[in-house]
């Protein structure tokens, strides 16, 4: 089944007059089609669809994305997406970069491991440097929101020769600070619904064995859009052939579970992080807070752990998708970000 993809890209590109035509020309091309094994599409720049990959690293078969040329851009996805979720951004970066996107352990179409271990970010970091040995990407940049900030924090901190620069987005680290946001307090409470900050709930929930799955499991669509959406400024940038995809990629065997126990392993995540930032990261950090969501502790996230923090930004009017509710924005940043000096 086909549906159109009617997103019309507002650029806000400086360097040619020429490429802001063709993403103009291209915009009605964007569609997001429905493949024959179940995967939804991205398109590059070209209006082509990307390589869709299975690799084998250590020990499950991981889905991944990737096209475009230039430099590596390894993009990490949050909960409860996959690589599909940089659909927005792809034809966006592509003509700049050689994008990686990896569905993490327990996400999409990559393996669900049945064992409560396996699910914390060094083993992550590992799954990462197998899938970019084998395309052939020494050095590469590294980009995170939500989840996956966490896992891009232990890429750059554990692969230390091989991460250029960092861009860490919308989250708070385990062990340094996350915890605190899911606390059961006026505050942070009274920030959720007045919309200064954030209050973690789902930390906790997550956390506990077999409830969340007994409860969740028959009504993975009202729980997952409510979960998204309520993150949003604007509950519209998540488009239903999107969360249709995230739906049914959770409904599929152990993926509840999987993207569950990565919450599971918060615990030994934030251990994993407290050892690292006993290193300060020398690379050059960046950051981008959303005043509906983590807003500017961002920035004093990632001051813990960087030397040097060269860029922060508060993407106004918005929520925790960046990619979904300012992907020009997004786009802009990052380019000029890892490409400039």
């Amino acid at each position: 089944m086909e549906h159109a993809y009617m997103y019309w890209h507002q650029s806000t590109y400086t360097e040619s007059s020429k490429v802001t035509r063709k993403c103009y020309a291209l915009h009605e091309q964007y569609r997001v089609t429905t493949m024959s094994f179940g995967l939804a599409e991205t398109y590059d720049h070209n209006g082509r669809p990307v390589k869709h990959g299975r690799a084998r690293v250590n020990g499950i078969r991981m889905h991944y994305i990737t096209a475009g040329s230039g430099p590596a851009l390894l993009l990490c996805h949050g909960t409860p997406k996959n690589s599909f979720y940089w659909y927005k951004l792809f034809p966006l970066l592509t003509p700049h970069f050689t994008l990686v996107a990896p569905d993490f352990r327990g996400f999409g179409y990559t393996d669900k491991p049945p064992a409560t271990e396996g699910y914390d970010s060094k083993t992550n970091v590992d799954d990462v440097k197998e899938l970019m040995d084998q395309l052939g990407h020494q050095k590469f940049y590294v980009h995170g929101e939500d989840r996956g900030a966490d896992y891009a924090y232990a890429i750059a901190g554990y692969l230390r020769d091989r991460v250029i620069k960092l861009s860490f987005c919308e989250m708070l680290l385990s062990g340094l600070g996350l915890e605190e946001s899911s606390f059961w307090t006026p505050e942070n409470v009274t920030a959720q619904y007045r919309q200064e900050g954030v209050w973690c709930w789902h930390l906790p929930f997550f956390f506990i064995p077999h409830i969340p799955e007994m409860l969740i499991a028959g009504h993975e669509r009202e729980f997952w859009e409510m979960f998204i959406k309520q993150e949003c400024y604007n509950p519209s940038s998540i488009e239903p052939l999107a969360l249709n995809h995230w739906v049914e990629c959770v409904k599929q065997p152990g993926c509840l579970r999987g993207i569950l126990e990565t919450y599971r392993a918060g615990f030994k995540n934030g251990e994993q992080n407290r050892e690292l930032a006993k290193r300060r990261l020398s690379i050059p950090v960046a950051t981008i807070g959303a005043p509906e969501f983590f807003g500017p502790r961002v920035k004093e996230c990632a001051e813990s752990f960087a030397e040097k923090v060269v860029r922060s930004e508060i993407f106004e009017e918005c929520g925790h998708s960046l990619a979904l509710e300012k992907p020009e924005r997004l786009a802009n940043f990052l380019r000029e970000f890892f490409l400039g000096d």
